[in-house]
């Protein structure tokens, strides 16, 4: 009797895991908004583990296999996981594929291109996809919590359609998520009131959601592509950029080596700090996006507050 009651609990769990849906979600930042949508329901798989460069991935095999056995795919676009257009478009037609580019509703800006952002004004005008192609928008989105807040609402209405009969948890874990982005919000326009009106330079230009959500001031960028060098014209451009704009910090990234970053600074008083677009040293978990925004606050007052009293 006690060997069938143990052997009906495995198949009852066995059941209840094959029950829940099978979602892959690309980066950690999204994974972790999805995650808390999922809340008990399941867990999502991660494809990107945090120390990767979306930009210049290249899928496993195993990966591939895990993107033909899921039931819903979750990825920002080709502007940041280039490597995932032709894997996706082989998938069969049952996967759900939820590109989140394309959501409606999301504030989006435009790529900056000039070279050191001599137009700079924190005021960046939102724009709608019919304005321009795919390519000429900065897909780092999720930065602004409006944004994440959209984010939410869509991947909700996905895990809903794939798997209607938890769509109500799916919905009671998104109030209380949204709720939370809410605060996270307020909390972050409060943190970073003092350090409105001053110039630093970031690594590569992933960071203007959260410039124009908080009125920050990011007044050029080191890395005009984040898998290639920049050149000793535009290092030039950018010292005389710290130079005209009295930059205060210039930020590096964990994924990339500080070489250059030091060869910006060299000789100058700027203070040098660390900004992470995707959290690449947090840990997996629906926690993952407060503290990687939260990390980017703190980061920013950090080095610019302690500038300004140096």
């Amino acid at each position: 009797m006690l060997r069938y009651m143990i052997l009906s609990i495995i198949v009852l769990w066995n059941v209840a895991v094959s029950a829940s849906p099978q979602v892959l979600v690309t980066i950690k930042p999204i994974y972790a908004l999805v995650s808390g949508v999922m809340g008990e329901v399941g867990t999502p798989t991660l494809l990107l583990q945090g120390g990767e460069s979306p930009h210049s991935y290249s899928l496993k095999p195993s990966q591939v296999k895990q993107l033909h056995q899921a039931n819903l795919v979750v990825w920002v676009g080709p502007g940041i996981e280039k490597f995932l257009e032709r894997p996706l478009s082989l998938l069969n037609s049952n996967i759900t594929v939820l590109r989140l580019f394309d959501v409606e509703g999301l504030k989006l800006l435009k790529v900056r291109n000039s070279a050191a952002w001599e137009d700079h004004s924190p005021d960046h005008a939102s724009l709608s996809k019919e304005s321009g192609q795919p390519e000429e928008f900065d897909q780092h989105f999720w930065l602004d919590p409006q944004n994440a807040q959209i984010v939410v609402k869509a991947v909700v209405a996905a895990l809903s359609q794939i798997d209607p009969l938890s769509a109500s948890r799916y919905q009671d874990n998104a109030i209380h998520l949204l709720e939370q982005l809410k605060q996270l919000d307020d909390e972050l326009q409060t943190q970073l009131i003092p350090v409105k009106n001053k110039n630093f330079l970031v690594f590569h230009d992933a960071y203007q959601y959260f410039e124009n959500r908080y009125e920050l001031s990011a007044v050029g960028v080191i890395n005009l592509h984040p898998e290639q060098n920049s050149g000793a014209k535009h290092l030039h451009e950018l010292r005389e950029t710290i130079k005209i704009q009295k930059v205060q910090c210039v930020f590096s990234e964990p994924q990339f080596e500080p070489t250059l970053v030091a060869t910006v600074i060299e000789k100058t008083e700027v203070r040098q700090g660390i900004l992470d677009p995707l959290g690449v040293n947090l840990p997996v978990g629906s926690d993952g996006y407060f503290m990687l925004l939260r990390r980017l606050a703190k980061s920013l007052r950090d080095c610019l507050l302690l500038s300004s009293e140096g």
